[in-house]
């Protein structure tokens, strides 16, 4: 495997390494308006477990043997142009404070490289997002030093809903309900799942086996907490589930910048009044619910919309600052946000190949879907 001057060969991770990537993780917050760490606390390879059907993580030790940056490839099952097809998956991609700027960060790229070639060969697409702001990742675009170029093909905002007064209920257009999924709903939710994803890039294929086994495997997540939204004659319209991740992510404050530092105060001060949960101060824990597996066909936002205000409404005063929610900008189920006063972080969502450019068919014809709630 690839290895630079200065630091040892890029190696696969093993079970030992978990402690120094948890480390690794929290010297490496978000910056940004508002600074956050996210902790991977107890198991850092919890989250890769879930991003793939078979995944790597690498890992580059300095001089001395301890670890200073990660990257992590999973491959995957996935609707592109409307048809099922084999993807990989680079994220993770974490380097030490002390060591950005050096031969870490390439190394870990070009070890990314070798593993989506040595699983499908130089053409296989190999998708990967970027967050807004973030320079040095996006001086990556244009492959440097021999690198894969990136190609940009869209943007997803998460959108962070607080969760503030009660809500007016959006009833479904014909009179329908929602309500909780249960075991039983497993077939006819793959069933939608699977008329919805092919008509987005990168939406994982699932049938009623993988989809129930997946949430099996998800830490904290049950059917219990997927929300229905189904038609007044009972038929399936969409859903959504709403995931506290805290078993094995973590977020804390690190800083507030001086504007939401002022509507972190105003704010905290009208929490009480209106039934809403604070805003912790730096070095407090975050809590929050991010939505995942989010099925509702492109044409009814209206479905989206009334799945979220019920589970706003439902979940106020529990604990929780705000839903967290991640659409292609371009994607028409972005209509249901009008009016939730949600916070928009946008991330670049971008593909590329081991062997070079991506040559394929144009990306931008559907709405591509990415689970925020796995980064």
């Amino acid at each position: 495997m690839t290895g630079q001057p200065g630091l040892r060969p890029v190696r696969d991770a093993v079970a030992e390494d978990n402690d120094a990537l948890l480390a690794l993780a929290e010297r490496c917050p978000m910056e940004g308006e508002i600074g956050l760490c996210i902790s991977r606390r107890p198991d850092f390879f919890a989250l890769n477990r879930l991003e793939g059907d078979r995944w790597r993580v690498g890992v580059v030790d300095g001089p001395d043997g301890t670890a200073v940056g990660c990257v992590a490839i999973a491959e995957r099952n996935v609707y592109l142009h409307g048809r099922p097809a084999r993807t990989m998956y680079v994220s993770d991609l974490k380097v030490h404070p002390d060591h950005r700027g050096g031969p870490a960060a390439d190394a870990l790229c070009e070890y990314a490289r070798e593993v989506c070639l040595a699983a499908g060969g130089d053409a296989i697409p190999t998708f990967l997002t970027i967050l807004g702001g973030n320079r040095s990742m996006q001086g990556r675009l244009t492959g440097p030093r021999g690198l894969p170029n990136l190609h940009r093909f869209a943007t997803v905002r998460a959108h962070s809903i607080s969760l503030l007064w009660r809500r007016r209920t959006v009833p479904l257009d014909d009179g329908g309900r929602i309500e909780p999924a249960g075991q039983d709903d497993i077939e006819e939710m793959a069933a939608l799942w699977q008329r919805v994803a092919l008509e987005r890039q990168f939406a994982t294929v699932h049938d009623a086996q993988s989809l129930a086994a997946w949430i099996e495997a998800a830490p904290g997540l049950d059917i219990s907490h997927y929300r229905l939204a189904r038609r007044r004659n009972g038929d399936l319209a969409g859903f959504v589930a709403l995931w506290d991740q805290e078993r094995f992510k973590q977020t804390t404050v690190t800083s507030y910048s001086r504007q939401l530092a002022a509507v972190r105060r105003l704010f905290n001060a009208a929490a009480p009044v209106v039934g809403a949960t604070r805003l912790p101060s730096p070095g407090r824990t975050l809590r929050y619910l991010s939505a995942v597996n989010v099925c509702v066909p492109a044409s009814t936002p209206g479905v989206l919309r009334s799945l979220l205000v019920h589970a706003y409404n439902e979940l106020r005063g529990a604990g929780y600052s705000f839903i967290t929610l991640g659409l292609d900008l371009n994607d028409p189920l972005s209509a249901a946000m009008s009016g939730l006063l949600a916070q928009p972080t946008d991330s670049w969502a971008c593909v590329a190949t081991a062997g070079g450019p991506y040559l394929g068919p144009d990306l931008a014809g559907r709405p591509v879907h990415h689970e925020i709630a796995l980064v």
